[in-house]
């Protein structure tokens, strides 16, 4: 009986050896095969040895998309910020500046965010033309800190000099998925995420458009400004600290003399602007005032504040929300920053640092 046993199980563990085999062999093999077809399709277009396929920005979270775009010889015009810079349309700002632009403004970006982005844009392109830079809150946030990253994750890898490394993150299954995007656009099986250059309008449909639903929601930041602390009486904004504009200062002091430097103040409806006598006011007009010494100590730059009341920002039509305005309105906003950028005035902003 035991010779019988003993028979059994030698009999049987050849059969769980080579299931075994099997198993994990067809688990490496598959795994391999997974990471040669990303390193052939290179969903982020970040890898120095993959073939010479038409690659376009195609994962939702820009911070992923946009450093393949900023290395393109494509562009040598660069359009940096958040969701408010976003509608900067570089078929528009091309004929405006004669230029070739993308715009890679990222939402809720960060300060660090964008000086990283900027960075590697500026890595290769060393006769960039022209730079132009959003200033909204988060340039603009008083406090001791900023913050680094939003809750939407950052690649730092795909921002440093040495493609080479990139290889070393990309097999996950974040990427396994823009691969199949990636493949699914070159075959035509997708739209475009973005535009080629970088812009697309994140506005829903114009015929969702509903201008009372626009105005209810100014009333509400018009309350909300009207509601904020008031400066108490000796309040000294000479000693507000803007921890971002330090990097501000970096981030355009390491671009090229040659290269025209154009900052903007976001144009935030006039209800969404803080009272000159409430701190925040006061924290805005120091920022701006800040801004504005940056711009007079580095060559070849200006600063158009479009954060004022004007026609811009009074035009409740020109809005779809207290911060975000629309395609029409984005075209004169680019018109108003070409004449900015010669010195012009404009009824729609006032120029910092002169």
């Amino acid at each position: 009986m035991n010779s019988s046993i003993s028979s059994s199980e030698n009999t049987g563990e050849p059969g769980w050896r080579g299931f075994a085999r099997w198993f994990f062999g067809g688990g490496i093999g598959l795994g391999l095969l997974l990471y040669l077809l990303i390193i052939l399709i290179d969903p982020f277009d970040t890898l120095p040895l993959s073939p010479p396929l038409d690659r376009v920005p195609i994962a939702s979270n820009a911070r992923y998309s946009f450093p393949a775009l900023a290395r393109k010889p494509d562009y040598d015009s660069v359009v940096i910020g958040t969701s408010t810079a976003r509608l900067l349309r570089p078929e528009m700002l091309n004929g405006l500046f004669s230029a070739r632009f993308a715009n890679l403004s990222m939402n809720s970006a960060t300060a660090y965010e964008q000086t990283r982005l900027l960075e590697v844009f500026t890595r290769h392109h060393a006769a960039a033309k022209a730079v132009i830079v959003g200033i909204d809150v988060v340039w603009c946030e008083a406090g001791e800190t900023i913050e680094k990253y939003t809750p939407r994750p950052f690649p730092e890898w795909m921002y440093d000099s040495n493609p080479f490394n990139d290889y070393l993150y990309q097999f996950n299954l974040y990427t396994i998925e823009q691969a199949g995007r990636q493949a699914g656009t070159m075959l035509g099986l997708r739209r475009l995420k973005y535009g080629r250059d970088g812009y697309t309008s994140f506005l829903p449909d114009l015929a969702a458009y509903d201008l009372t639903k626009v105005q209810a929601s100014l009333a509400v930041s018009r309350a909300n400004a009207q509601a904020e602390t008031k400066a108490p009486q000796g309040f000294d904004p000479a000693g507000i600290n803007f921890p971002a504009l330090s990097m501000l200062r970096t981030m355009l002091g390491a671009l090229p003399p040659h290269t025209q430097k154009i900052l903007f103040m976001a144009p935030y409806h006039h209800a969404r602007q803080s009272l000159p006598d409430s701190i925040s006011g006061m924290e805005w007009a120091e920022c701006k005032k800040r801004v504005g010494a940056i711009v007079a100590q580095t060559p070849n730059t200006i600063a158009a504040d479009f954060m004022i009341k004007s026609p811009f920002t009074t035009t409740d039509t020109n809005y779809w929300d207290p911060v975000h305005y629309s395609v029409e309105a984005a075209a004169i906003l680019m018109s108003d920053l070409a004449s900015a950028a010669q010195g012009k005035p404009g009824a729609n902003y006032v120029l910092l640092g002169k």
